[in-house]
């Protein structure tokens, strides 16, 4: 099986194993324009002739308004068009000024940049579903991401858990759905150089200060690299839970 066959089973895997997409589905792609979100648009493009899904599919991409050379995005920019209405999806494009909003938090010391970009960016996807009448908006996030997660609200808010595959938002009228969920990032950054595809890079400076960046390449760097089971049986205890063996919250006593 080579690796187009092996992304595909997986992506399947996801869709099928948590009932990701219906026929006649409307999703909408956040589209970054990166090598997961690529991958993901290449691959549900896909998915309605193999299929037969009559899905309808919005591939947004967003100018958060970070500064960056204005000329070389625009390329890109009409490359991800071009990358998506050869694979008969709508692209839409929108431009915000959250990068000026961001600067200026930062300076006041008033939020984190990444809380407020991802909540900028959260708000606009969901109006812009709301009113395209979308039920589906589709993430990027791959099996790499969904074990940073679990280590990031481990340490850094004390629980046990990590992002879903389907999570239901607003009282089920919006669904976050991630079919890339199986699929770990070296098959995805492979396939992308495989076909040569073009990335946009992120212009926003704080892109590589994540928490979840640091996270990806630490285990990466210190664990998975150096023995490549631990990932699979890291991503494998999320589905073998041995809640008998978690304590439970003991009983308040009297002072």
């Amino acid at each position: 099986m080579n690796l187009s066959q092996r992304i595909r089973k997986l992506i399947a895997k996801a869709i099928f194993g948590f009932d990701l997409l219906e026929k006649g589905d409307k999703i909408v792609i956040a589209l970054s324009g990166g090598e997961d979100s690529l991958v993901l648009t290449h691959y549900l493009s896909e998915w309605i002739y193999y299929y037969n899904t009559n899905l309808h599919i919005y591939g947004v991409h967003l100018d958060m308004g970070f500064p960056k050379d204005e000329n070389e995005y625009e390329k890109k920019v009409q490359y991800l068009r071009k990358f998506c209405e050869e694979r008969g999806i709508v692209f839409l494009f929108e431009k915000l000024n959250v990068g000026e909003i961001v600067f200026e938090a930062e300076k006041n010391k008033k939020a984190s940049p990444c809380f407020l970009c991802s909540w900028y960016r959260r708000k606009y996807l969901f109006n812009l579903v709301d009113k395209l009448k979308v039920k589906k908006l589709v993430l990027g996030h791959h099996k790499d991401d969904v074990i940073a997660t679990f280590f990031m609200n481990m340490f850094y808010c004390g629980e046990l858990s990590t992002i879903l595959p389907k999570q239901s938002m607003f009282n089920g009228n919006l669904f976050i759905i991630r079919p890339l969920y199986f699929v770990e990032k070296d098959m995805i950054s492979r396939f992308v150089k495989l076909n040569g595809w073009q990335v946009l890079a992120n212009p926003c400076p704080y892109s590589d200060k994540t928490k979840r960046a640091f996270w990806n390449k630490f285990l990466e760097e210190h664990f998975f690299s150096k023995d490549p089971v631990l990932k699979r049986n890291v991503f494998s205890a999320f589905f073998n839970p041995k809640l008998e063996y978690l304590p439970s919250k003991p009983k308040k006593g009297k002072a």
